[in-house]
């Protein structure tokens, strides 16, 4: 069940993602024209691109953590035997849970005490462009616990453990 709440909240993050570079993109070059043609700047633009890319970029690291391509030093790792490579694989895990709990927990703290302030241009509740780090969190919480509890249940099968680095970046596109 997890499993599968992890991929459809990575499919919904994905689409959302897409949207955002695609309104990124086109208040970017609407802001250009009305810059550099009509000689009249949108005063909205670069605040509403901004929280896009804010927003894109939390929920771009939840989907790179789905697809097990964020970054990891294996040089030490890679020379050790089987079982110490599940051991401080799993310890790994553990203790990234363990931060994006705190992250997540902080981030609706800063959230909500943000939400009576406003954004100069837009006049949005600061709150929701902050939300972006808890909801992100969030979702790379529920990606890892997935993983976990994946390796809990087919013992010595964890994704990271079994994948090269070469293989990810494949099913990725990359």
């Amino acid at each position: 069940m997890l499993s599968k709440l992890s991929l459809n909240l990575n499919r919904i993050a994905e689409g959302i993602c897409l949207a955002l570079m695609v309104i990124m993109t086109g208040v970017t070059f609407a802001q250009v024209f009305f810059r550099f043609v009509i000689v009249h700047s949108l005063p909205w633009s670069e605040e509403c691109s901004r929280y896009c890319l804010v927003w894109a970029s939390f929920l771009g690291a939840s989907i790179a953590l789905k697809r097990g391509l964020h970054m990891g030093v294996e040089a030490f790792v890679a020379k050790l035997p089987k079982e110490k490579k599940e051991v401080i694989y799993s310890t790994t895990l553990i203790i990234i849970l363990i931060f994006l709990l705190v992250v997540i927990i902080k981030g609706v703290e800063l959230a909500t005490f943000n939400l009576r302030q406003s954004s100069p241009a837009m006049r949005i509740p600061m709150g929701l462009p902050y939300l972006a780090v808890p909801v992100g969190s969030l979702l790379m919480f529920i990606h890892l616990l997935d993983e976990w509890m994946m390796g809990w249940k087919q013992k010595g099968r964890l994704t990271g453990m079994r994948k090269a680095e070469g293989e990810k970046r494949m099913e990725a596109g990359f």
